[in-house]
């Protein structure tokens, strides 16, 4: 179903998209996808000598799950097709490749408005999302 895919991590900084995006899908007749991935990262369970508790990933995704379907009721279940978590190595290939398999319009995010070392150790999901993305990605930057 066409509309709008929106990506949430479940922070509040990501949901500062809401609000627009509902008003957005409200004007143009558009369902919302809720969109959060669930990053995959290798974890080596010791280094350096010390022990680490590998956590549950099956109990970290329905926490998630419970999470997204509590912020789909938040957003409204008359405009939220659906409220999806996915599992992926790659967060932006991951968001690109599930708004094209919805057939989306549009995906919309917010950015958390990351510079210099921060974004270069820890990436700009964003940047790489409208880079490879085949439909318009819309922006929400932090307030100035």
């Amino acid at each position: 179903m066409p509309g709008i895919v929106l990506t949430t991590d479940l922070s509040s900084e990501s949901k500062r998209a809401f609000a627009p995006v509902r008003e957005l899908a409200q004007k143009l007749g558009m369902k919302v996808h809720l969109l959060a991935v669930l990053e995959d990262m290798p974890f080596e369970p010791t280094g350096g000598g010390l022990m680490a508790v590998y956590p549950d990933r099956r109990q970290i995704k329905v926490d998630w799950e419970k999470s997204m379907a509590a912020l789909a009721d938040e957003f409204g279940r008359e405009l939220c097709a659906q409220a999806v978590v996915i599992d992926a190595v790659d967060v932006s290939r991951a968001i690109v490749d599930f708004a094209q398999q919805e057939k989306a319009d549009f995906v919309a995010m917010a950015t958390h408005g990351r510079s210099g070392l921060r974004r270069l150790l820890l990436g700009s999901v964003a940047e790489v999302v409208i880079r490879h993305s085949h439909v318009p990605v819309i922006v929400y930057p932090p307030p100035a």
